[in-house]
């Protein structure tokens, strides 16, 4: 893993390397045969029909794209997707949220803390290019 060790008074923190992130990705993407739009889409919907929580689905989505989540110590910039998908997933929590919490904003968990959006990427596509993850050690 391409990482720079910073030693802090608590713990020794690693800066993950954005190519370490993106083949962790694809190797998750592999495992789970997420090897096109529909099959994504599919895998990505089930994990808002399995949770309750618009937190929990926040959360299984950085475990997909960031299979390491439990070594991780912050993010600072989140992985970019495509707009077509930003949009897609963003409508995905306004339903979730109108039918599990119509009192809140609907889909503001994915404003405030999901993916960041590219217009550069193609329709389907995560980048890492700038993502900021420091892992624990």
């Amino acid at each position: 893993m391409g990482t720079t060790n910073t030693n802090t008074n608590t713990a020794t923190i690693l800066q993950a390397d954005n190519s370490y992130l993106e083949k962790r990705c694809q190797d998750k993407f592999r495992e789970l045969k997420l090897n096109n739009p529909d099959n994504m889409k599919k895998y990505i919907k089930s994990l808002f029909e399995k949770h309750e929580q618009q937190g929990d689905v926040l959360i299984a989505l950085y475990r997909l794209v960031l299979p390491d989540w439990d070594r991780i110590d912050k993010i600072t910039y989140s992985p970019k997707i495509g707009k077509r998908f930003w949009r897609w997933i963003c409508q995905l929590f306004i339903d979730f949220d109108t039918k599990h919490h119509p009192e809140v904003f609907n889909g503001g968990i994915w404003l405030s803390q999901g993916f960041s959006s590219d217009g550069k990427l193609s329709d389907w596509e995560i980048s890492f290019k700038d993502a900021n993850v420091t892992f624990a050690s």
